[in-house]
């Protein structure tokens, strides 16, 4: 008579404690990564409202001083990038939420979990060099540049201060949402760090 044939499940594929500790990582990502998605949308979405908010004109004795974000490349570029971002973290919101819900999503497999992971660096870059360019700006028209007596840039920000103040808030809430975007990067990275565990 032949001897029965046990078959014991390999470690880390069907095992309870396999599944539990896979459950315990997607829970985390997920959750969290819903909520820096909720705080990226909300910290860029500031910077622009700020920004379309932040016209001032006001009287000189030399006539009538505006400062106004269309005059600014960099400005343009700082609305751009926020409402870009801002349009992303809300579609990646949508999408975390439901994979908290469903118990997978993005981060739950390796083709998505790159995707996210290459779309959030873009994103971070983009509004880290517009807010970079902004800075520029907005410190150049609070402190004013002298060079060498040949090329001398005024202190806008002495006629316009609501202007520079509105600006300098919304260069400040793009710092935050590049700052939660790239947390969002080290997110999908250790997404990528656990699935790849999870094979062997």
């Amino acid at each position: 008579m032949a001897e029965p044939v046990i078959v014991v499940p390999r470690k880390g594929v069907y095992s309870d404690d396999s599944y539990h500790h896979h459950h315990r990582h997607h829970s985390f990502h997920s959750c969290t990564n819903f909520l820096l998605r909720t705080l990226t949308a909300g910290a860029t979405a500031a910077a622009v409202v700020v920004m379309l908010i932040s016209t001032q004109t006001s009287g000189t004795i030399y006539g009538y001083f505006r400062g106004r974000w269309r005059d600014y490349p960099a400005y343009k570029w700082l609305i751009i990038a926020n409402a870009v971002v801002f349009v992303y973290s809300v579609m990646a919101a949508i999408v975390a939420c439901f994979s908290v819900i469903a118990r997978r999503g993005p981060l739950s497999y390796s083709p998505s979990a790159w995707l996210t992971l290459l779309v959030d660096f873009l994103a971070a870059s983009a509004l880290i060099s517009a807010a970079s360019a902004a800075l520029a700006v907005a410190l150049l028209a609070r402190n004013g540049q002298d060079l060498q007596g040949t090329h001398y840039w005024p202190t806008v920000c002495n006629y316009v201060s609501k202007f520079c103040d509105y600006t300098q808030g919304a260069i400040i809430a793009s710092f935050v949402g590049f700052g939660l975007l790239f947390l969002s990067t080290l997110l999908a990275a250790s997404a990528l760090y656990h699935l790849s565990h999870r094979r062997h």
